[in-house]
């Protein structure tokens, strides 16, 4: 969004301001003529057998501009910017783009952009009318307090999820917490042979955080609008894809032939989350997530709301916590974005001063085998060795080879396997779809 657009934009509330005509409006002949002079200075006002003024409301998607003004739109200018700004997002028209708003929440296409935007300025149009200068500093709630609001809004929409989600954690903490460390057990094997690919591997996503906490303000825009639809728990649409392109573009994690952060995996996601050190549900760490494929299949790339529990992490590094630029969770997984669901393990560790994870999602076939191996409770050298046939270590080993990574703030502990915490968790997906 460019900073002229936002700032047009910024004006559709109906407090009544002084706005020039935009040079295709100065063209229409007698659209100036529809202006009169009220209290509260320059106000804009319908006509309908304004020839013109109907024109342009037609040229958006509306019938006429009284259609449009019924929707919020003071003024012409006003409804052909923000018609430019929606078919920048690829909507078929404003219409669309406000229908879609409406059906969030908001009262046009302007709002939206406005409200969900980091740099968007509510008081804009009256410190503007009083001289005084408008920045995203002093009118704007810091970072932290943004990203604490969107945090609480997202646990208190999805706490149906989350609840169900800290279920199956604790079922699978039970199952790997007592005999993870144990010498003897299936769970100590699993962790120890993807130690190294955690180790060798999560470092690689910290140039992609670097390059996240040096977004300029339009690339912020995007990943706030991002998060505040995972807040609402508003389904996916154009604009929330189109910003995820954005910031997928500007990170490097989209491209056109697949994208492989770690070893071969030609289908993999990237996602954005909201959650992290902050959201503590029963005792457990969770997140929700928005994931999309790193290129399209048949044109459309694959979308996917995800709420996770275990150890997760949010963007920014530890020098910056708990006031970090940005407080929310970049990821990067192989496989599908709708594909991430079922029973996980965590390791969490440092890189270069960030936080890191890596995560693997545990096939059905181990999760069995590991709750067996737990149930015995008599850990022995030679049950571990019955445990590990052929076909269990080299579903062991492919595993190990391509986890997802995430970096940022996070809460793990160097307690156990050198400086790597090992942590069960579950990942669902609540909405899965393409754009």
């Amino acid at each position: 969004m460019t900073n002229n657009l936002k700032s047009v934009l910024l004006f559709a509330s109906a407090i009544a301001v002084a706005i020039t005509a935009s040079p295709a409006s100065a063209q229409i002949p007698g659209l100036n003529e529809i202006t009169n002079l009220g209290k509260d200075g320059v106000d804009f006002v319908n006509d309908k057998s304004n020839a013109a003024t109907d024109k342009i409301a037609k040229g958006v998607g509306y019938a006429d501009f009284a259609a449009a003004k019924a929707k919020g739109y003071a003024n012409t200018e006003i409804l052909e910017n923000a018609s430019a700004e929606a078919k920048a997002y690829k909507w078929k028209d404003l219409a669309a783009a406000d229908t879609a708003s409406a059906a969030m929440g908001f009262k046009n296409y302007a709002e939206r952009m406005a409200a969900d935007s980091f740099g968007g300025i509510p008081n804009g149009p009256k410190l503007k009318a009083l001289g005084i200068p408008i920045n995203r500093i002093n009118v704007f709630p810091t970072p932290r307090q943004t990203i604490e609001g969107i945090r609480t809004k997202a646990f208190r929409t999805y706490d149906r999820e989350f609840q169900a989600a800290a279920n199956k954690y604790e079922a699978a903490r039970k199952t790997l917490g007592p005999v993870i460390l144990k010498t003897s057990s299936l769970a100590n094997y699993v962790a120890n042979t993807c130690k190294t690919s955690a180790t060798g591997n999560w470092g690689k996503i910290t140039p992609f955080v670097n390059k996240a906490t040096k977004f300029d303000n339009e690339m912020q825009d995007a990943v706030f609008r991002v998060l505040h639809t995972l807040a609402r728990g508003s389904k996916p649409d154009h604009q929330t894809a189109m910003d995820m392109l954005a910031v997928g573009r500007a990170l490097g994690m989209v491209s056109a032939n697949g994208f492989a952060l770690v070893g071969n995996a030609y289908q993999s996601n990237f996602s954005i989350s909201v959650g992290g050190s902050g959201g503590w549900v029963a005792g457990v760490n969770s997140s929700v997530s928005l994931a999309m494929d790193t290129f399209p299949t048949n044109g459309k790339y694959g979308m996917a709301i995800t709420v996770s529990t275990g150890v997760q992490v949010a963007a920014g590094t530890s020098a910056l916590a708990p006031g970090a630029s940005f407080g929310f969770g970049l990821g990067w997984g192989p496989g599908s974005a709708a594909g991430a669901e079922g029973q996980t393990l965590t390791a969490g560790g440092e890189v270069s001063g960030i936080d890191v994870a890596a995560q693997w999602t545990l096939p059905p076939s181990l999760v069995q085998l590991l709750a067996v191996d737990a149930a015995r409770n008599d850990f022995s050298v030679n049950s571990l060795t019955d445990a590990l046939t052929s076909t269990v270590t080299d579903s062991i080993t492919t595993m190990c080879q391509a986890p997802g990574i995430s970096a940022g703030v996070s809460l793990p502990s160097s307690e156990n396997l050198g400086n790597v915490t090992f942590s069960p968790g579950y990942t669902t997906v609540v909405w899965k779809g393409s754009v």
